[in-house]
């Protein structure tokens, strides 16, 4: 009995390292396809109904591996976060045993999976950071998808996988037909795939440049830098005008200097708006009514009027501590300091202004001006669907993600934050753009392919730079954009469907029922 534990214990641990191998820093993609195959094979010889221990092991193991880099911020947060999530996981464990022990086709789990994973996405704050689909933010084919069903649908496809590997392994009667279902499922996904990437066209196109200025954490609000900071951000500015682009973008709170709302008061940035001639975007602190917001802030010499995004989604324990009058004893334990930011309500929509020149088939010259319209999206609200879907929703034609990775040290945050990037591109048909104190800052197209990235010397974090890139637009609307998250509802349909099905009563109803 007791090799018997060590040995499901071992397979749990297997599959929660099998799916941290398929995300950064090892990006070992194809081990998330397998990933759950162990799990499941360890609840279904376990008769003793403890699909949520070996559930919450995986989950464990998978969060720890991945989230580890929050030993840089803080190591209780750290501990209670993947406690938490890791509930997930061991809930899923319970949906694999009552799927064995109802006799329910094993194709049922990614129906679970889906809403599970959903559910974490939005509880409370949400936290949607490294859902299973993320690993396969390179698999270019494949994520397409993601403009139907958002991650979900990949991260479906894989467990699913998952779900037709094991029954081959167990010898299942139904292996033959799981296997093929889901090969038919993965092969109509990527026929979709390929023909999306090939018929997908721009109607327009705007030149953006983002700069990473890669500020030391300690120095950010050390008012003694303060004017060194300017001067960094001021020159990588004008480097980066020379390219004649139509926007440049800094990071979040690049400025560090408090922001009051009339434009006459910054004189450095008045300097640079009449040395370049470009907009731009920056991050600072805005003050209002004694109020603080971690702010996205618009400048054009033209207007006599800044314009501001104030985050909409903060993070708890990091921008402000949630029900402080109860919690405010937690500034004591976490060594990390705790901003006391005020939640932001609206969404903004910044303008710019777009003149391209085309020569027609005839050789006429020919100037066409375009006004487009982009949202900010701040730190991590690009891991959030919702946000990047209700700026695309309401005309956003391109986002920016202004961030500042420091926090993180060298590790695999900032390109486990990419990936979200990259489906938010995806899902919405909508360019994302990355510029980072110190991340990974780049260009991704409408079709999730990443460019352009600031590096040197092969490293893309802790370097400074900028970049100036044509960033394709589209006008087409998703069926993400247009629908949301109706994946996730047919899932949950579906799962009601067996529920009933399976339930005492419908059993019943139907032995007594003659035909």
């Amino acid at each position: 009995m007791k090799k018997k534990v060590i040995k499901h214990a071992a397979l749990s641990v297997l599959s929660g390292v099998l799916l941290a191998l398929s995300f950064p820093p090892f990006e070992i993609a194809f081990l998330g396809w397998v990933g759950l195959v162990p799990l499941i094979y360890v609840i279904s010889e376990d008769k003793k109904k403890s699909g949520f221990l070996w559930g919450y092991i995986s989950g464990i193991v998978f969060f720890g591996c991945t989230l580890y880099w929050m030993t840089n911020i803080t190591v209780p947060g750290m501990v209670v976060l993947i406690g938490a999530l890791s509930l997930f996981y061991g809930l899923f464990g319970i949906c694999v045993r009552y799927a064995f022990a109802k006799s329910v086709n094993l194709l049922v789990l990614p129906f679970f999976w889906v809403i599970l994973e959903y559910t974490r996405s939005n509880i409370f704050t949400g936290f949607p950071w490294a859902g299973l689909g993320y690993s396969q933010y390179e698999n270019t084919s494949i994520m397409q998808i993601a403009d139907i069903t958002g991650t979900y649908g990949i991260s479906f496809l894989m467990v699913a996988f998952s779900v037709a590997v094991f029954a081959f392994i167990k010898r299942m009667p139904k292996r033959t037909r799981y296997m093929v279902k889901v090969l038919l499922l993965l092969v109509a996904v990527t026929v979709y795939g390929i023909n999306r990437m090939n018929t997908l066209s721009a109607d327009g196109s705007i030149a953006i440049s983002v700069i990473q200025g890669n500020v030391p954490q300690k120095e950010k609000w050390d008012a003694g830098f303060a004017e060194e900071i300017v001067d960094k951000y001021t020159d990588l500015s004008v480097e980066a005008a020379k390219d004649s682009p139509d926007v440049i973008v800094w990071p979040e709170t690049s400025y560090p200097y408090l922001i009051e709302g009339d434009p006459r008061l910054y004189a450095d940035l008045n300097k640079l708006l009449d040395v370049t001639d470009v907009p731009i975007l920056l991050g600072g602190v805005y003050l209002e009514d004694d109020r603080y917001f971690n702010s996205a802030v618009f400048l054009d010499k033209k207007a006599d009027e800044i314009i501001t995004y104030k985050k909409t989604h903060l993070v708890p324990f990091g921008e402000y501590i949630p029900f402080k009058e109860k919690l405010y004893f937690l500034r004591e334990y976490i060594d990390k300091p705790i901003g006391d930011f005020t939640k932001g309500k609206e969404r903004v929509l910044f303008p710019v202004t777009v003149t391209n020149s085309d020569i027609s088939k005839d050789g006429t010259r020919m100037r066409r001006t375009r006004f487009l319209k982009f949202g900010a999206l701040i730190c991590f609200e690009d891991i959030f669907p919702y946000i990047t879907r209700e700026y695309r929703r309401e005309g956003a034609d391109f986002v920016v993600n202004m961030t500042n990775d420091a926090w993180f040290g060298r590790t695999a945050a900032s390109r486990q934050h990419l990936q979200a990037s990259v489906f938010r591109a995806i899902e919405n048909r909508c360019p994302v753009i990355r510029s980072a104190n110190t991340g990974i800052s780049c260009f991704i197209s409408a079709k999730g392919k990443v460019s352009s990235v600031i590096e040197e010397g092969g490293k893309e974090i802790f370097v400074d730079g900028q970049k100036t890139n044509k960033v394709e637009i589209y006008s087409d609307r998703s069926f993400y954009t247009t629908y949301g998250d109706a994946f996730v509802f047919l899932n949950f349909l579906v799962l009601l469907m067996v529920f009933l099905v399976n339930s005492p009563f419908f059993i019943r109803w139907k032995k007594n029922i003659k035909f």
